[in-house]
């Protein structure tokens, strides 16, 4: 156990070197591989994540765990159906055997691919026999993860005949997939996306980049828009970040202007500053950047704000029920928060008790930690059950935190 000690000084600076992302990271790590590593990725993001796929990129095993790690369960399942004669069994937590994969292995399936679902099915852990996959015209639920089309959009050039993706329902976080059309094409492969359908040529030794760039990562930064959000004496700088993203996360200084939280360009990076009051109230959609919920709906709460997030149906299957740990976490603190199937209810609270004795659970989930940490500058007795679970995609927050005066005091 662990409690988080704020210490309030006089206006101060803090220059903030964010980890690069591992979304994006994990995305050029698998396309590298199927073009036989022609590229030199920099700046690989150092996430716990990232460093898994590498690891098992870099490796012959037959088999491999990848605990939670939903990217790389989806990413690498895809992976491995089309490396031809190549045999491997992908294990996983107990968590992600709660995690559906029905409708991208029904996908691979469709284009020749051999899985077979080891314990419960339409579940991972999976056994994959890898096979030279066809790719033809498929239809897939959108509704349910944009990392299944992902998956199926990183392998389609390296498939006969290339592959056109036909979306159906409504797609959940469209701009994850337009950042995967973005990536592919700037790397130099044929990605053509609507609103319904992707159009992917198959790969014919076109011209390729030698060198590409990973850049910062804008889920992380939703955390210091939060921070600088609850401490108006504290300007963040945050090194690198660029508005003009192909994260789709970039619409956090967007989203955070309605709470008082300007945004502005420097040489650097960006410089975000607390200068007005939030709205009274806000109505959000999170459908195309669900990461964001627990930072702005912890940041909505702290500052008595109504509000309604909907678009939430997909936090159930994250690392953790987030749409039930969040909800539960809040109501801990005094603050009346409900929930429905795809939506949060934030209301506005009166007579909080900043003295009382508050531990964080963290249900194992990254965003659950970072999201919760920064109320230490509003309570004054909060602990926190784990902190290690950062290192998933933020390794170095808690040593960032002593920046903005949050320090962490074994317990």
């Amino acid at each position: 156990m662990n409690s988080l000690i704020f210490t309030q000084n006089d206006f101060k600076n803090v220059v903030i070197d964010l980890p690069t992302s591992k979304s994006i990271s994990n995305r050029a790590l698998i396309l590298n591989a199927l073009l036989n590593n022609k590229i030199i990725l920099n700046e690989l993001s150092s996430a716990d994540d990232t460093q898994s796929m590498l690891s098992v990129l870099s490796n012959e095993n037959q088999q491999v765990n990848l605990y939670n790690a939903g990217t790389c369960m989806r990413f690498l399942t895809a992976y491995f159906a089309c490396k031809a004669n190549k045999n491997i069994s992908l294990l996983c937590s107990e968590r992600m055997k709660q995690r559906p994969i029905k409708a991208l292995v029904d996908a691979l399936i469709n284009l020749g691919a051999d899985i077979n679902y080891s314990e419960n099915e339409n579940y991972p852990p999976l056994l994959i026999k890898g096979k030279k996959l066809k790719g033809n015209s498929i239809n897939i639920v959108a509704s349910e993860s944009s990392q299944f089309i992902t998956a199926l959009m990183l392998i389609a050039p390296f498939v006969e005949n290339g592959m056109t993706l036909n979306l159906t329902g409504k797609i959940a976080s469209f701009d994850y997939i337009k950042m995967t059309a973005m990536l592919m094409n700037e790397l130099g492969l044929s990605v053509l996306l609507t609103d319904s359908s992707i159009a992917i040529k198959a790969y014919q030794d076109e011209p390729i980049v030698s060198n590409f760039t990973i850049e910062k990562d804008w889920s992380s930064a939703a955390f210091w828009f939060l921070i600088a959000a609850l401490n108006p004496m504290l300007s963040v700088n945050l090194i690198g970040l660029s508005k003009t993203s192909i994260q789709g996360d970039n619409i956090t200084f967007k989203v955070f202007e309605k709470l008082g939280v300007s945004t502005t360009e420097t040489k650097e990076g960006l410089e975000i500053l607390k200068e007005k009051n939030a709205d009274d109230f806000l109505i959000f959609d999170l459908i195309n950047a669900i990461d964001l919920a627990p930072a702005l709906c912890v940041a909505c709460a702290a500052l008595n704000v109504y509000a309604t997030i909907s678009g939430l149906q997909n936090l159930k299957i994250k690392e953790s029920n987030r749409l039930l740990a969040i909800v539960t976490e809040l109501n801990k603190f005094g603050y009346s928060v409900s929930n429905s199937s795809d939506e949060i209810i934030i209301k506005q609270t009166n007579n909080i008790d900043y003295n009382q004795s508050i531990i964080i659970n963290t249900y194992n989930d990254h965003r659950m930690a970072m999201a919760f940490a920064p109320l230490s500058i509003l309570f004054n007795q909060l602990k926190i059950d784990d902190l290690t679970v950062v290192s998933k995609s933020y390794p170095n927050y808690f040593n960032d935190l002593e920046l903005a005066g949050i320090t962490v005091k074994n317990i």
